[in-house]
């Protein structure tokens, strides 16, 4: 079973091709207009890819405090070790400001750049601050909205930005085509409307009219899907391991959805049939020939 830190390091190059780089663009560009030093709450920053990636791809302000909470405290404590390092490899010098069992705090510069980073367990939904801009990255499709959107927008200070990428949107797809698949994606997205506490299977197209109903505008948004394949005879990087915790993932929201719904068709997927499946995929995954493709929708908004 790999755990939730491996998926999330393993996660990385899969979300960095994904995201939209117009939302991007336009996140970026707000965030330099605003005056110094910028401050960013991201919720749920797991192990911390988002703050590593936007300090590498030199997406950042000049001057930028950056508040990573997560409730997962293995989480956090994977950040502390790998977020020093991450910068490091993007060219900052890094100093720890002051290490709680509870947060961290990580003061780095590069080139007249100063990027102070906390680290922090808690639930970002419970929080107080006075931010330029929250990233809820991957995040929005697994809370309740009706929750989540006052929530961030109490962390938002004047005019502040709401960046949501990756929110997933009903779309799930492997390949080679097996009969199977129709089944197994239908009830791998019931399992996420009707098992799962919180969240759905179509967030990401729900944010575009459920942000304006709220009181929020939509100032970008584009596609994110995550495509994964073999490239060059292999998988990218760890991406092998993101394709095993996702079948992990899907074969325990079947067998739970199928003892919850036994007489639907989603109960017969406990069957032969569904173990099938999870094998040829497996062996496809082993001779590296399975692709898979999931759609995400990146949105930048702003309450009115």
């Amino acid at each position: 079973m790999t755990d939730q830190r491996t998926f999330l390091a393993a996660k990385r190059t899969v979300d960095d091709r994904a995201l939209n780089r117009r939302v991007l663009d336009r996140f970026t560009a707000a965030l330099e207009a605003r005056p110094a030093p910028v401050r960013i709450v991201e919720i749920g920053a797991g192990i911390g890819t988002m703050i590593a990636r936007l300090a590498a791809w030199g997406r950042l302000p000049d001057e930028v405090t950056y508040r990573a909470v997560d409730t997962d405290a293995k989480s956090v404590r994977a950040a502390r070790e790998r977020v020093p390092d991450w910068l490091e490899d993007a060219g900052y010098a890094v100093d720890r400001l002051d290490d709680g069992r509870a947060e961290t705090t990580l003061v780095a510069r590069s080139d007249g750049r100063r990027l102070e980073v906390k680290l922090e367990v808690a639930d970002g939904f419970a929080i107080a601050d006075d931010a330029d801009a929250v990233i809820a990255s991957a995040v929005l499709d697994i809370v309740a909205l009706d929750r989540a959107l006052p929530a961030i927008e109490e962390l938002l200070a004047s005019d502040g930005l709401l960046y949501a990428p990756l929110t997933f949107d009903g779309k799930t797809a492997f390949a080679p085509r097996d009969p199977a698949d129709d089944g197994i994606e239908r009830g791998y997205h019931r399992h996420m409307d009707t098992v799962r506490s919180a969240g759905g299977s179509r967030v990401g197209s729900e944010l575009l009219w459920r942000l304006p109903e709220s009181g929020w505008s939509v100032l970008e948004d584009g596609g994110s899907d995550w495509i994964v394949r073999p490239r060059d005879e292999e998988y990218p990087g760890a991406e092998r391991l993101f394709l095993e915790s996702l079948l992990e993932t899907i074969d325990g929201a079947l067998a739970e959805l199928a003892g919850d719904e036994p007489e639907s068709e989603f109960g017969e997927l406990e069957s032969a049939e569904r173990r099938r499946w999870l094998r040829r995929r497996r062996n496809e995954l082993e001779r590296e020939e399975l692709v898979f493709v999931a759609h995400n929708i990146d949105v930048l908004a702003r309450p009115d």
